[in-house]
């Protein structure tokens, strides 16, 4: 592959392949309109007195196989929600992955849990079986597997590790609305799944959250742990608080913008799923390049599409080739997080308080490895999408990526 003196990628000089902006949709909009005014018309914005949270979870469970849904104030107060109910104590271990968002691990070190990083797949970038296996101890107490961008775990053997050590395995399904595993919602194979509506998921509802179980007594304490303990079932009025819990509560006026976005959902994840599918099969033949790639068995909703460059076929560092893509108007960037969580100050550091110690100090953060996770970080180049990109966007964004492997294959010749 060669590149010709009148296709010079942007970085040497060239135009930009991306000259009109990429398509944009309005997201809100007259169905969120219609549910705010019935919201508001109720004469009450308290969930346990009105219509719309409560609708919600009803539908949201329905639709994701579960029998209990609770809304609550965002994705991270979903998954401390679900690790309260797993009851995770201070010095329990929780197995996590070292690429995700910390609200997926701040929840645990509330409760005084001990995150317990282990590595992934070099492929779907999800903690991989064997790994979860090895790190658990008779201290583990939780299992989150977390669906990387929208990519599905392992979750047939790793249900099968939790469910033969009687722990109790939560999926962050934040980033993977809409994704299925083995024909089924992902959320639905662990004992509890949460989900995030903040203003740059899938569906959003500005910020909230939802957990859905179903086991009757993990829904009674989600439900509690997010409302101070408080026990607000119909005709019941019981302060009297048996554990700590917080206010998580969600409002009626988000309960109400998020059903609208849930009628839209299917659709947003089919739009993703196409446009990345055709820019996959597109750019499969690019040397140098480790597209994004499906689980078996499972299915990909594509918050974001992430591949992986290899530098010595490439001819570019991940720095290099994504600033190239984002000079010809391609959104790029390099490394996702930067780092693992567990190189973070926080835990290298062993700083969660001002003073004081915390369960996780018995861990040195510093000796842990997750090779894998490391090279990941090191090598990928994350691509934004959106539902409403259009097949002149695909086109751009295709030309994009051959100009500049085109480009730094001719520097290697």
């Amino acid at each position: 592959m060669s590149t010709t003196a009148t296709d010079q990628p942007a970085i040497a000089g060239g135009k930009p392949i991306k000259s009109t902006p990429y398509r944009k949709e309005k997201r809100y909009g007259d169905e969120e309109l219609k549910e705010l005014k019935e919201a508001i018309d109720q004469g009450t914005l308290f969930y346990a007195a009105g219509k719309k949270v409560h609708e919600l979870e009803k539908q949201f469970a329905a639709k994701h196989d579960a029998k209990f849904g609770v809304a609550c104030s965002s994705g991270t107060a979903a998954i401390h929600a679900a690790v309260m109910a797993a009851g995770v104590s201070p010095g329990d271990e929780v197995i996590v992955p070292p690429i995700t968002d910390m609200g997926t691990i701040l929840p645990v070190m509330w409760q005084g849990g001990v995150p317990v990083f282990v590595d992934l797949d070099p492929q779907h970038y999800n903690m991989t079986p064997a790994a979860i296996e090895a790190a658990i101890t008779n201290r583990t107490r939780a299992i989150i597997a977390v669906h990387l961008a929208g990519n599905a775990c392992d979750l047939k053997a790793i249900k099968q590790i939790a469910d033969s050590r009687n722990i109790t395995l939560i999926e962050d399904c934040a980033q993977a609305h809409g994704t299925t595993y083995d024909g089924k919602p992902v959320g639905s194979f662990g004992q509890i799944g949460c989900y995030s509506f903040n203003e740059f998921k899938h569906i959003a509802c500005g910020d909230g959250g939802l957990v859905t179980t179903s086991d009757e007594k993990f829904a009674k304490k989600i439900r509690l742990s997010t409302d101070k303990c408080y026990d607000r079932s119909p005709g019941v009025a019981d302060r009297n608080a048996t554990f700590q819990a917080n206010n998580y509560r969600m409002t009626e006026l988000q309960g109400a913008v998020a059903i609208a976005q849930l009628k839209k959902l299917d659709s947003i994840v089919q739009r993703r799923q196409s446009w990345c599918g055709r820019l996959t099969k597109r750019l499969g033949d690019l040397p140098g390049l480790q597209l994004p790639k499906p689980i078996d068995g499972g299915t990909h909703s594509y918050w974001f599409y992430m591949m992986r460059v290899d530098p010595p076929k490439l001819g570019a560092t991940a720095d290099q080739f994504a600033a190239a893509v984002k000079a010809e108007g391609v959104p790029t960037s390099a490394h996702y997080i930067g780092k693992p969580i567990y190189k973070y100050p926080l835990f290298l550091n062993h700083s969660a308080f001002d003073h004081g110690d915390h369960p996780f100090h018995s861990v040195d953060y510093g000796k842990v490895k997750c090779p894998t996770a490391e090279a990941i970080l090191g090598t990928c180049v994350v691509l934004a999408v959106n539902e409403a990109y259009s097949d002149e966007d695909l086109d751009d964004t295709g030309k994009a990526f051959e100009r500049v492997v085109g480009h730094f294959q001719g520097k290697r010749s």
